[in-house]
């Protein structure tokens, strides 16, 4: 190849490549960039969380915590337990002297699945038994599946 031909490939190349970079830059100035249009970064989308409930009585609804409430009058007052196969949960009970009445709040203290049997006693000689199946996810929300 001569000195001629090898000057002329390279000036036409060089004005191949000019061409096309103009070419780019007006395609990607025609393009209009709003920032109207978008409405927040991943990080304010993640902080824009659903605020859970303190406690719920339903089921498939999670909450910080799982109430669950039953009446029981014994001569003591109230008595309770309850058998679970996890160990991923905390419960408290209180009690309505007056009204009879027993509260259960049950709260998860780890992820995992719990079949749990709430028992209470409704008089001095009778006992009732609630069989729930509790999930805990990993923020130690609480929902009562069944």
């Amino acid at each position: 190849m001569t000195n001629t031909k090898k000057i002329a490939i390279t000036f036409v190349s060089g004005i191949i490549t000019l061409i096309m970079a103009t070419s780019a830059a007006f395609f990607i100035a025609g393009f209009k960039a709003d920032a109207a249009t978008y409405s927040g970064s991943a990080q304010a989308h993640a902080s824009q969380k659903t605020e859970l409930p303190a406690k719920t009585a339903k089921l498939n609804t999670f909450a910080k915590s799982y109430i669950f409430k039953a009446t029981g009058k014994t001569s003591k007052g109230y008595d309770w337990d309850y058998k679970a196969d996890c160990n991923n949960v905390k419960v408290k009970c209180s009690y309505d002297f007056t009204a009879h009445k027993y509260t259960f709040k049950i709260t998860g203290t780890s992820y995992g699945l719990n079949h749990f049997t709430l028992k209470y006693k409704t008089s001095d000689t009778k006992w009732a038994s609630v069989k729930m199946t509790l999930f805990v996810d990993s923020e130690k929300n609480i929902m009562r599946t069944a």
